[in-house]
């Protein structure tokens, strides 16, 4: 994500866990229930203030990273974080193909999903959920952007976030948080306990979210981006991204062959070897049963 330089800066961190996920914050203390969890979406619901991080030059995903493992009880700075999500010191900031693996590092699981929904970050969030949304800025500043979402409320019609670039407490209409999401293809992350995987399938399901179905759309997103003038340009967005994301997505859907072949692609561009190599490492998790 592309910034002007912010000195750094954090709000107090204020945590109102709710009662389904009481004791939850306690890394890996709390064994996984094996009845389905019941989840439901209420009309609002907030788990802040969390921590607001304001990011220095293109850090806007390491801060919001850093305020969601504040959340759980995990404390580094923006420089920790960045010194290992963003290693391969990109332009365009954080690619999330490395935090899955950065997560389980810290104890803690690391979802990268795409195709999100206004309905699953409110049920993600009623349930104990901080997401971090990729996003714009703004419509008026159609700069690409990460942000923590912290709460909701349907009689305000309203997202509030902990903003790495825009402050604490930043308010995003529903209809403007769908109109700067779109951009990403709805991309959102998830950072959480182990202890709690089962509630998280269960509001994936209850959101409707399919991961064959979402990452299959997210293969063909990308693909029609590399498609465009823009693809050939070296240094533009999709050029740096492109083949490293589909290798990811694919990687996802147990495609390991597929997924190699766009690292080999990769490769011959002369993307990042760290780039690379995360993908390499989160291939090797998955086909191991991680």
């Amino acid at each position: 994500m592309r910034f002007r330089s912010l000195s750094a800066a954090a709000g107090a961190l204020v945590l109102s866990l709710m009662p389904a996920i009481a004791g939850a914050a306690s890394v890996g203390k709390q064994a996984a229930k094996t009845a389905t969890p019941s989840v439901s979406v209420k009309s609002a619901a907030s788990l802040g203030p969390l921590e607001t991080i304001i990011q220095t030059l293109n850090n806007c995903g390491p801060s919001s990273v850093a305020s969601v493992l504040a959340y759980w009880h995990i404390y580094r700075s923006e420089a920790q974080v960045a010194s290992v999500l963003r290693a391969d010191n990109s332009y365009w900031g954080m690619s999330p193909v490395y935090l899955p693996v950065y997560a389980r590092s810290l104890g803690l699981r690391a979802m990268v999903g795409y195709g999100g929904s206004e309905t699953l970050v409110k049920l993600l969030l009623a349930n104990g959920f901080p997401v971090i949304a990729s996003q714009y800025v703004s419509s008026a500043d159609p700069i690409r952007h990460y942000r923590v979402i912290e709460s909701y409320n349907d009689r305000t019609g309203t997202f509030v976030s902990a903003d790495p670039y825009l402050g604490a407490g930043h308010v995003i209409s529903y209809a403007e948080f769908s109109a700067i999401w779109g951009e990403s293809d709805y991309r959102f992350q998830v950072i959480y306990p182990p202890s709690m995987q089962a509630r998280l399938t269960a509001v994936l399901k209850a959101a409707g979210w399919n991961k064959t179905r979402a990452f299959i759309g997210a293969i063909s997103w990308s693909q029609a981006q590399m498609r465009t003038s823009d693809f050939q340009t070296t240094g533009t967005w999709i050029w740096y991204n492109g083949n490293i994301d589909v290798a990811f997505d694919e990687a996802q859907l147990g495609r390991y062959r597929i997924a190699q072949s766009y690292l080999t692609a990769a490769s011959r561009q002369g993307i990042s070897p760290v780039l690379i190599g995360w993908v390499k490492t989160e291939i090797n998790l998955l086909q191991h049963g991680g």
